[in-house]
C-alpha cells in the first residue's frame, strides 16, 4: 500500500471536522479530511429495504432515515450499534448536520467548564464562529403581548442560513493545500515517535490505504470517534463514557396568546441549574401542514372525517420539544465488542438514574405551568429517546485515565492525536451544541497548528 502524508489529518466532514481545519488550511499547511463521503442526495431504488431493526418504524427518525435511506443503509451496514435507544449517524458528505439550519445556542460560563471546556476561549471562538458563518446568536421577541407573559427568555430562531457542510468542503477544495478523500471508513489511528499512521478501509472494503501526519484531529462525531479510538488502543468490552438528552415530545393546544415568529420556531431556557447547567430546553414547532396526510394514517376515524377536522386544528397545534441536560453515571455507557466473524459492534447503554427519572418528572410538573401562561395546553406527552445529539467516550481529565483527552483535545495515551467533536465533554447541557461544537473544534484546531509549528521549529 502506498502511503500519502500531510501535516494534518482530520478525521470526519462535519461542522467539528470543518472547523478545526479551517485555520490549519489558512495557515499554508497541507491538510487532508477523510471522511465517509456518501452522497445524500442518492435514493434506493426500493425505500422499503430499510429495515433497520433498533428504529421503531412509527417513529420520527426511521421516518428520516428512510428518506436517505442510501446513505443510512450503508451507515449502520457499516457502523454498526447495539443499543436500545435510538442514535442517529451518517456516513454522508458533510456528516449528519449536512443542513444544519436549526436552532442554536451559546453555552453559559458554568456549562462550557462543566462540561470539560475552557469558557473563556469558547467564548471568544463563538464569536468567530459566529462571523464566519453569517450568524446573528440571539433574537429575543420582543412585542408587549410577549413580554407581559413570559419571565424567562425566549428567542426567536437565530438561523445559520442554512449552513452547508458539504458545501464548505466544496469551498477548502479551492485551496491547494487541502485534499478531500471521500469513500474510506478508518479503521485505526497508530501514534509513532515523529508522525500518525491511519489505517483505511474503502466503503465496499476492497481496498486498503495508509496515510501519515504529523497530527491527526478525530472529529468523526463522538459515537464514531470513541469506536476508532477503542480499537486503536484495543480496548474491547471497556466501558467508557456515553451522553445523550432525554426528551419529552407534547403536543400542545396553542390558543393564540402567545405571538409565534414567521418560522414557527423559538426556544424557551429555564432560569434554574442543577450542576451548573440549566434544567431543560424547549424547542417549540408549528404543526406543519405538509404532514397532514401522514398524521391521518394513525387516526381511527373515517378519512373523510378525520381530514376535514384535522385541517381545522392544525394550526392551532404547536409541538414542545423539552430536552433534559445529561450527566455521567453507571448506566449510561459504550463500549466495543468484537464478534466472532471479527467485526465489532458498539453496544450502547443510556439507563437515567431513579433520582433523573423524579427529576425530570418534577420539572415537567413546573414547566406544564409556564406553557399554560403562554397559551399552551399539552393534549399527549411522550418520553423520546431518539438522539443526534451525544457526547462522551473520550473524557476530559486532568490525570490520564484508561481513555481520556486533556483540556485542549489531546489524547491522554498519545502525543499526536487530538479529538475535536463532543467526545471530550463530562456532561451534556440540554441546549442545541452544534454551534459549541464548532467553536471548540476551532480551538482544538488552532491549539494543533501551534503545537506543529513549535514540533517543526525544533
Amino acid at each position: 500500500m502506498a502511503t500519502k502524508q500531510f501535516d494534518v489529518i482530520v478525521i470526519g466532514s462535519g461542522p467539528a471536522g470543518v472547523h478545526a481545519a479551517y485555520p490549519i488550511i489558512k495557515a499554508g499547511l497541507n491538510v487532508a479530511i477523510i471522511d465517509g463521503g456518501l452522497d445524500s442526495k442518492k435514493k434506493d431504488k426500493n425505500l422499503n429495504e430499510f429495515i433497520y431493526s433498533s428504529f421503531r418504524k412509527t417513529s420520527n427518525a426511521y421516518d428520516l432515515l428512510r428518506k436517505s435511506s442510501y446513505v443510512f443503509n450503508k451507515t449502520y451496514q457499516l457502523l454498526k450499534i447495539k443499543s436500545e435507544i435510538e442514535i442517529i449517524q451518517s456516513l454522508a458528505k458533510g456528516g449528519l448536520s449536512n443542513h444544519w439550519h436549526g436552532i442554536c445556542d451559546v453555552f453559559t460560563n458554568e456549562e462550557l467548564e462543566r462540561a470539560g471546556l475552557p469558557a473563556r476561549e469558547i467564548q471568544e471562538n463563538y464569536k468567530e464562529v459566529s462571523k464566519l458563518i453569517n450568524l446573528k446568536l440571539e433574537s429575543y421577541l420582543d412585542s408587549e403581548k410577549n413580554q407581559s407573559i413570559i419571565k424567562d427568555k425566549l428567542y426567536k430562531v437565530p438561523l445559520a442560513y442554512l449552513y452547508n457542510t458539504a458545501s464548505e468542503i466544496e469551498n477548502l477544495r479551492k485551496h491547494k493545500n487541502f485534499t478531500y478523500i471521500p469513500n474510506q471508513l478508518v479503521q485505526t489511528i497508530k501514534d509513532y515517535k515523529k508522525f500518525v499512521e491511519v489505517q483505511t478501509l474503502s466503503i465496499d472494503k476492497s481496498k486498503e490505504s495508509k496515510y501519515d501526519a504529523s497530527y491527526v484531529i478525530l472529529a468523526a462525531g463522538s459515537i464514531n470517534t470513541t469506536r476508532i479510538l477503542l480499537r486503536s488502543l484495543n480496548l474491547y468490552n471497556y466501558k467508557t463514557t456515553f451522553l445523550t438528552k432525554a426528551n419529552y415530545i407534547s403536543a400542545c393546544l396553542h390558543l393564540g396568546k402567545l405571538e409565534t415568529p414567521s418560522s414557527g420556531q423559538m426556544v424557551i431556557t429555564s432560569k434554574d441549574t442543577h450542576q451548573g447547567i440549566e434544567n431543560f430546553y424547549i424547542q417549540f414547532y408549528k404543526f406543519n401542514p405538509q404532514a397532514i396526510q401522514k398524521v391521518l394514517n394513525y387516526i381511527p376515524l373515517p378519512r373523510f372525517l378525520s381530514s376535514p377536522l384535522l385541517t381545522l386544528f392544525a394550526p392551532s397545534l404547536m409541538i414542545a420539544d423539552i430536552r433534559f441536560p445529561s450527566f455521567e453515571t453507571k448506566g449510561k455507557f459504550v463500549k466495543l465488542v468484537r464478534r466472532k466473524n471479527d467485526s465489532d459492534v458498539l453496544e450502547i447503554s443510556f439507563k437515567e438514574s431513579l433520582y433523573e427519572l423524579a427529576d425530570h418528572k418534577k420539572v415537567f410538573k413546573n414547566i406544564k405551568k409556564q406553557l399554560h401562561l403562554l397559551g399552551l395546553f399539552p393534549l399527549k406527552t411522550i418520553v423520546d429517546y431518539t438522539t443526534s445529539h451525544y457526547a462522551g467516550g473520550i473524557p476530559y481529565q486532568q490525570k490520564p485515565g484508561k481513555i481520556s483527552s486533556d483540556i485542549n483535545g489531546k489524547l491522554h495515551q498519545a502525543k499526536r492525536i487530538y479529538i475535536a467533536d463532543s467526545s471530550t465533554w463530562r456532561a451534556l447541557p440540554a441546549k442545541a451544541p452544534t454551534l459549541t461544537i464548532m467553536a471548540n473544534a476551532s480551538r482544538v484546531g488552532k491549539h494543533v497548528l501551534m503545537k506543529y509549528k513549535t514540533t517543526s521549529s525544533l
